[in-house]
Formats: structure tokens, sequence, C-alpha cells
């Protein structure tokens, strides 16, 4: 049996003050030797190595980037909460999930943008991925009006993990940009994720909206879930669901 801790200390000892430092150096290591249970230089060689960092899914990682983004301003301000929920929205996330999303986003606030590095380079790393995660970051630091430096260096540092070109990191926030000029673009954000909600398209009839509204209706109403023996989440994601359902229409039908 080995106990490192004990030897180093006894090196580091005698070379410090000779037989009497070695002897108390011994004394020392193995005092923490048997505190940590070590008994081998591997078990100290896995103590020492860095913890690898936690990976998120894909929301959580999108939503605590976002949050984070938000919070580098030095507060989150009201139309940073709205384009969040916008993005809920935008990424159907309901019941469980959105609440999911919601605590990723708070928690984003108070991360260090290095955490979530792994996590990015997992969930966003081709073009289609890394374009739609920069975009939401592009949406959310534009919300009121201009980028600051410190979100501009975010984001830049995000897409240099992603692998991103310098044109086609300028070609999302030109994008983004006429989307966050003034506040009735908020508005087109909450239309927009309204279509996407019921999968229809800025020109389609009211008649064409409304029979999308009630196929997605037939699809997700909660009476429907209870009846197939969902699960109580299941159940509530539906009913968050079909509530977001009766918005976005109501909302198109006041557009058109």
């Amino acid at each position: 049996m080995i106990w490192p801790l004990t030897i180093i200390g006894g090196l580091a000892g005698l070379a410090i003050a000779s037989i009497p430092g070695g002897l108390l150096g011994m004394l020392l290591g193995s005092i923490v030797d048997r505190n940590l249970a070590f008994t081998s230089w591997a078990q100290l060689h896995a103590r020492l190595q860095p913890k690898p960092a936690k990976l998120l899914d894909a929301q959580q990682t999108l939503f605590m980037l976002l949050g984070h983004l938000a919070k580098s301003t030095g507060r989150v301000s009201p139309e940073h909460i709205k384009m969040a929920r916008v993005e809920m929205q935008r990424q159907q996330l309901f019941g469980a999930f959105q609440k999911t999303a919601i605590a990723a986003f708070s928690e984003g606030k108070d991360c260090r943008l290095a955490e979530l590095r792994s996590s990015l380079r997992h969930h966003y790393r081709t073009p289609e991925q890394s374009e739609r995660l920069l975009l939401a970051g592009w949406r959310m630091v534009l919300v009121e009006g201009l980028a600051t430096a410190k979100q501009r260096t975010i984001l830049q540092q995000c897409a240099s993990w992603l692998g991103c070109s310098k044109a086609a990191f300028a070609r999302y926030e030109e994008l983004a940009r006429p989307l966050r000029s003034s506040p009735p673009r908020q508005a087109l954000n909450e239309l927009d994720a309204a279509l996407q909600l019921l999968g229809v398209r800025r020109t389609d009839s009211l008649a064409v909206i409304k029979t999308a509204y009630r196929r997605q209706l037939s699809l997700h109403h909660p009476d429907k879930m209870i009846g197939a023996g969902a699960k109580p989440a299941q159940v509530q994601a539906a009913t968050e669901k079909t509530r977001a359902l009766h918005n976005a229409y109501a909302l198109l039908r006041k557009h058109r």
C-alpha cells in the first residue's frame, strides 16, 4: 500500500528542513492520506484531474445563453423577458418544458460563459444548429436597439466555438436586426411565433389559418390526452399548448 501524500510530505520536508522536516512532512502527509483515503498514486491522480463540464441539454443551453446575454447589460429588462417568452413560443415549449426553459434563463444570469462551451459545441455543431442559436442570441441582444460591446463579444466567442465564419456571423445580425428596431417590431416577433406555432404563412388566408388551428387543437387537446391515458405532466403540457394555440389564433385573427 502506498501513501502518496506521506511520501510527498516527507520529501518536501526533507528538502526544506533536513531529517526533522522530513519526519514532520511525513506526519502531516499521512494525516491527509488517511482523511482522504488515498492509498495509491492512481487515486491521487484521479482526485487532481479536473472534473468534466456538466453537459446540459439543447434547450437548457440555449436559454442559459439568452439569460447570460440579457444580464450582461447589468440588468434584465422587461423586453428581455418578453423576448425569452417569444423564443419559448418559437421553440414550441409548453408546460414542464417551458418551466425548465425559464429556470435555465434565470440560471444563465449568473453563469460564466465558459460553463456553456461543451454543451454549445455538443448541441449546436452543425451550420443549421449554430444558425438557430446565434439568431436567437442576436434577437435577444437587439431587443433594446443596439448590442453592447460585451454582448457582441459573447456572441463572437460562441460563434468561434461553433466554427461560424465572420461572414455568416454578420449575416445573422442583419437577419435579426429588422425585427428589433422599435417596439412595434416586438408585435411582429409575436406574430411570427404565432404563425410558426400554427404552421401557417403570413400570406395564408384566415380560412387556412382556422383550419390549421382546428387541426392543431384536435392533436393536442388535453381531453384527448386524458382519454389516451397520458401522464399528468403530459396533460399539463397539452393544456399549456392548447392555451398557446388559442392565443396564437386570436392574435392572427386580430392581425387579419
